[in-house]
């Protein structure tokens, strides 16, 4: 029987079973703090050796110290993400160290504006037929926004929120999201049977949802239209989880909707906008299973699920046929919240990672106690921690450190 590239390649990977699996620990570096993904040549062997050395943790083949760093695959043109992940791999395979590929599709795409320019023609990429490629806070493209905000520890403007069904969109991104899979589907066939744990994972949607890392003001458009240049008259209440999935702000999530045939009027639910998201990540998921990758491979990272949990999005989102699910965690003990626990019964799978966390402590102890509460969690296969070197930063939490050297010294497969 001929087997084509895509099955050769799946079968390939698939002899990398769960019973040789190490789980990992990873760090996530900082995108432009060092490395700079527009800057492949920024991408050295200093960070990964600067991890080991400060780290300082044992060696233990069931447990894997790794680094993880974010490509933003619209913001760079797709031959420039290749060289970029080309180097981080090279230089796994050449520390010993493993590394998680993350792709961010949809939250920073300031670098097409011939996407989301709608209004200004004095503009790069003006195009009123970009409408379409936006989010709405109504059914109709005349409520189309021109400015939304993020938070990731200070209110910024962004770009307008992507439709994440709009056609040109998805095409957008599968542009530039099939041939860095493709570079990481090659390196990792490449690999000897006994260094693929070298590849923690690929990641995709990074904290993917609508309306939380692109929120929008009431009358959001407004701020931009009367003060361009000048962010100090913008609301700055922000996203708030207690008042529901939209954080008591617009509603997005139209243009979502009625591009995916699902929805073109009434009320816009957390269901809906769980739909919607689950959709765009199994569309993501599906380009990577195409490149031969199996699920065990890849992971989900779906946003928009923190407490009051029952306010904002469910955690099902996050599952599909391609892939393993992903959530981000902030100082909470993943097997305490009730309807994660539901969310992963109903779907018959225990195996998931912690794609996104922090959860620090006053001394070794409860650092340690916190690595282990999201690792004894079901088949718990990695923590990412977030970060290194930016915001939350590991390399300076000497009790953080401490505990990991112990989690590494006393990890045993359960």
């Amino acid at each position: 029987m001929v087997i084509g590239h895509a099955g050769a390649l799946m079968a390939a990977m698939l002899l990398f079973g769960q019973a040789d699996e190490p789980r990992y620990i990873f760090v996530n570096n900082a995108p432009g703090i060092v490395w700079d993904q527009n800057s492949p040549e920024s991408i050295t062997r200093a960070m990964f050796d600067e991890i080991r050395g400060t780290a300082r943790v044992p060696e233990n083949t069931q447990l894997r110290l790794g680094v993880s760093f974010v490509w933003s695959v619209l913001q760079s043109p797709p031959e420039t993400t290749v060289a970029g992940v080309r180097r981080f791999l090279a230089l796994s395979e050449e520390t010993g160290m493993p590394v998680l590929v993350n792709f961010d599709v949809c939250n920073w795409w300031e670098q097409r504006p011939d996407l989301w320019n709608w209004w200004d023609a004095a503009q790069p990429g003006y195009d009123p037929k970009n409408a379409e490629n936006v989010e709405w806070t109504g059914w109709t493209p005349d409520t189309a926004v021109k400015v939304c905000w993020r938070n990731w520890g200070s209110q910024l403007r962004v770009a307008p929120a992507p439709n994440l069904m709009s056609p040109r969109v998805m095409a957008a991104q599968l542009d530039g999201l099939r041939p860095a899979l493709a570079a990481v589907a090659e390196w990792y066939q490449a690999l000897p049977r006994d260094r693929r744990w070298l590849l923690g994972g690929v990641k995709l949607g990074h904290e993917a949802s609508i309306g939380v890392n692109a929120f929008h003001y009431p009358d959001g458009n407004s701020y931009l239209e009367q003060h361009r240049n000048d962010s100090s008259h913008d609301p700055t209440t922000g996203f708030q989880p207690g008042k529901g999935w939209h954080g008591g702000l617009a509603v997005l999530g139209h243009a979502a909707l009625k591009s995916a045939g699902f929805k073109d009027s009434g009320e816009v639910t957390a269901a809906d906008v769980a739909e919607v998201v689950r959709r765009h990540l199994e569309l993501l998921c599906k380009a990577a299973h195409d490149a031969g990758f199996s699920k065990d491979l890849v992971y989900t990272h779906e946003g928009g699920t923190f407490a009051p949990w029952e306010k904002n999005l469910p955690f099902e989102a996050a599952f599909n046929q391609y892939g393993t699910p992903g959530w981000s965690f902030y100082g909470v003990d993943p097997s305490q919240v009730a309807l994660l626990r539901d969310a992963l019964d109903k779907s018959g799978r225990g195996r998931w990672a912690a794609v996104e966390w922090w959860w620090g402590g006053p001394d070794k102890q409860a650092w340690l106690a916190h690595f282990r509460s999201a690792l004894d969690f079901r088949d718990c296969r990695f923590i990412d921690v977030y970060n290194w070197n930016c915001g939350y930063e590991l390399r300076k939490e000497t009790a953080g450190l401490e505990a990991l050297r112990e989690l590494f010294t006393t990890w045993q497969k359960n």
